[in-house]
């Protein structure tokens, strides 16, 4: 795990803040009962995503226990919050099965007064820092999909009793997403089984252009702040760098009209994609805005009957969303317009067909236009 703070290598994940305080601090004594060690609860969302084989996919609790979390800690007697690392750094915290509970060590002791405030992240990284005491600096969106996962990150203040004889109360940390989710399904307008004709998913990008499928978009790297609330719109800062995502590449039969996805198991084989949140739906019109987004489709349609013949169609969509963090967004892609004819029936005299209009008349043997014998 001692690997630089990539989005897929590291899920920096949970802040929790609390405030705490109790009667003993870190201190030998003959009588150890009395010294309430600090231990830590975690806990996980339903929704919450870690790395599982060469993809982003759903989390099982289990990816926690493994991983673990990094927690910090600062006493502080102050009566106002004070983040930073004077009695945890980094500590590594990890899940004990046999014991059902969250462990770590050397154990550290509730103080007789003042306050820890905790800031808290998962999976532990070994060497993970923070500056300006609560911000993680330059957390970078890897380029390439398979190695991202999601970024999970809460805050919370609790509060310990005084009294040495009753169980303290564990640092509780539960999860939320830092990061915007993307997910895709593909289907066709219609039901097209006849075997006559055949279409093939190809490739889909996400980029900066409708144009130039190597123009950069998503952000590729930003600060957060692990002390700020949930979905305040301020937890993301110093945002930098614009990236694009080859999100598929390769060769998917695309069957029926029902959204399907690569894969024979949807829900494990779904890449997600995870970004910094970011606004795409403000200056539109804009020639100069860099915040553009395109989501572009390539397929190919192979008609079978007489002659084979194989037509690549490339597509593309502006996507003016505003991507939130901790929320999920999925791209439902329709596919294979067919070429339909129509021929009105049901208007006037002329409806589907030109009228003939008003007979021209030519008179002949007239005394304008006699006969010529």
């Amino acid at each position: 795990m001692n690997k630089k703070f990539f989005m897929g290598i590291a899920a920096m994940a949970a802040l929790t803040l609390v405030s705490c305080s109790s009667d003993d601090l870190d201190s030998v004594s003959d009588n150890s009962s009395k010294n309430e060690a600090i231990s830590f609860d975690g806990y996980l969302g339903r929704s919450a995503v870690a790395v599982n084989g060469s993809r982003g996919s759903e989390v099982k609790i289990d990816q926690l226990k493994t991983g673990g979390f990094g927690v910090f800690g600062n006493y502080s007697k102050e009566t106002t919050t004070a983040y930073g690392n004077s009695l945890f750094d980094n500590q590594q915290v990890t899940y004990d099965n046999d014991k059902s509970k969250w462990t770590y060590s050397p154990l550290k002791f509730w103080p007789s007064d003042g306050h820890i405030d905790f800031l808290a992240y998962a999976p532990y990284v070994k060497n993970t820092t923070l500056t300006e005491g609560s911000k993680i600096n330059n957390f970078t969106v890897s380029k390439t999909i398979a190695d991202q996962t999601d970024l999970l990150w809460t805050n919370a203040t609790s509060s310990i009793s005084a009294n040495l004889t009753s169980a303290k109360e564990k640092v509780k940390f539960q999860f939320h997403h830092a990061l915007s989710r993307l997910g895709y399904t593909v289907k066709l307008t219609g039901d097209y089984s006849s075997g006559d004709v055949t279409f093939t998913l190809k490739k889909i990008t996400l980029a900066g252009s409708s144009t130039d499928a190597t123009k950069g978009a998503f952000y590729t790297s930003g600060t957060i702040d692990l002390s700020k609330q949930n979905k305040k719109g301020d937890l993301w800062s110093d945002q930098t760098g614009r990236q694009y995502f080859d999100w598929f590449s390769g060769e998917y039969k695309v069957t029926s009209s029902t959204a399907s996805h690569p894969g024979s198991d949807i829900e494990k084989n779904k890449d997600y994609l995870f970004v910094i949140p970011q606004n795409f739906s403000e200056k539109i019109g804009e020639t100069e805005n860099p915040d553009k987004l395109y989501v572009i489709v390539e397929y190919e349609v192979t008609y079978k009957s007489g002659t084979q013949t194989s037509i690549t169609n490339k597509v593309y969509k502006q996507l003016t969303t505003n991507f939130l963090q901790g929320k999920a967004y999925n791209l439902n892609l329709t596919i294979g317009l067919p070429i339909e004819f129509d021929v009105d029936v049901t208007g006037d005299i002329n409806a589907g067909v030109d009228g003939w209009g008003t007979d021209e008349n030519i008179n002949i043997g007239s005394n304008d236009n006699p006969w010529e014998r």
